[in-house]
C-alpha cells in the first residue's frame, strides 16, 4: 500500500507499507529509483506487524519497485496502482507522483 502526500516545495512524499509479515526479519524497499540497491532502503517493522519506509519524488514521476523479505523473497504490493512486467518472469509495482 502506498500514501502520497504533496509538500508544499511541489514534490511527493511517498509512504511505502507492506502487508503484516510476521516470518520477516528485514524487509528492504527496492526499486527503479534506488538502482535496484537491495540494501538502500531498509523498511522500520510496525507494531502491527507491517513494513513501512518512505521516499520524496518530483511530481510526474513513475517508479518500479517491490519489497525484499530477509534478503531471498521478493513480494509484491497487491494494492499497487499498476504492475509492469519484469525481466525475471514477474511483475514489478508501480507507483506514478
Amino acid at each position: 500500500m502506498i500514501k502520497k502526500t504533496l509538500r508544499k516545495n511541489g514534490r511527493i512524499y511517498v509512504g511505502f507499507y507492506t502487508e503484516a509479515i510476521p516470518e520477516a526479519e528485514t524487509v528492504h524497499l527496492v526499486g527503479s529509483f534506488n538502482g535496484w540497491d537491495t540494501k538502500a532502503h531498509p523498511m522500520r517493522r510496525l507494531k502491527d506487524g507491517r513494513f513501512m519506509a518512505s521516499c520524496v519524488f518530483a511530481a510526474g514521476a513513475s517508479h518500479e519497485y517491490r519489497f525484499l523479505v530477509n534478503g531471498e523473497t521478493w513480494v509484491n504490493d497487491w494494492d499497487a496502482e499498476s504492475y509492469a512486467p519484469n525481466p525475471h518472469g514477474g511483475d514489478n509495482c508501480v507507483v506514478t507522483t
